[in-house]
């Protein structure tokens, strides 16, 4: 059973992975801790912790003299993340093809769903939190836990590289990738759906411009809407 301190440590590193995936933190964002604190309602020594255990995840960056930053990647490491990111979900999409059953089939659909929606309705963080739970999602009916904890960190890396190197194209995943995606999983086809998920990889790489483009950050605007989505789910 978890203690206090040990949830509410959790509850402030799930918020602030949330806020970097769906691109609400703009690299080297200064991470105050009292501020977050405040709008996180706990203790400086949760949010101190919490900022600790993501800075082991290369997400939150501890620089001297200066606290907590959200991490800024470089181009380095953007060709990095997504050359870890095809190999890795190549490899989920075989796991996929050997344990999937019919109902999985229907899971992705119905997520299909979720993404039609927040198109419709112009949701561009619900349709970012979206596209990348796909991956998740494939990487969960994969079955193999070490993998999803890894694309988990590479994705919420990759949220901060295509904020960072950001253009004026739309950077979420394609539409069609995803729906493509499941009806070549339907239909027993694991090669395609590999070399569709490799292509679907490097054309978000590849729309990187590698310009960094700064907006000013309000840690309360960007965590009150995640806190009011926690309480009425």
């Amino acid at each position: 059973m978890k203690d206090a301190a040990h949830t509410e440590i959790e509850k402030v590193c799930n918020a602030i992975y949330k806020a970097i995936f769906e691109r609400r933190l703009e690299p080297n964002t200064r991470l105050v801790e009292s501020q977050l604190a405040k709008v996180l309602s706990t203790s400086r020594a949760n949010v101190r912790h919490a900022l600790l255990l993501l800075s082991q995840r290369k997400l939150v960056k501890i620089v001297q003299n200066k606290g907590a930053v959200v991490a800024e990647p470089s181009k380095t490491e953007a060709h990095e993340v997504f050359r870890a990111r095809k190999c890795i979900e190549r490899e989920i999409i075989h796991l996929l093809f050997e344990r999937y059953k019919p109902e999985d089939i229907q899971t992705l659909r119905e997520h299909l769903e979720v993404e039609r929606q927040a198109r419709e309705n112009h949701d561009y963080h619900e349709l970012i939190r979206a596209t990348g739970q796909f991956h998740l999602l494939l990487a969960d009916i994969a079955g193999n836990s070490v993998l999803y904890d890894f694309l988990e960190q590479l994705i919420a890396l990759s949220s901060l590289i295509l904020e960072k190197f950001k253009t004026y194209n739309d950077q979420t995943c394609k539409e069609w990738h995803h729906t493509e995606l499941v009806r070549l999983i339907a239909e027993g086809a694991e090669d395609e759906a590999q070399d569709l998920m490799n292509q679907h990889l490097k054309e978000i790489e590849q729309v990187l411009n590698y310009q960094k483009k700064a907006k000013p950050t309000n840690l309360n605007e960007i965590f009150a809407p995640l806190l009011d989505n926690q309480q009425t789910a």
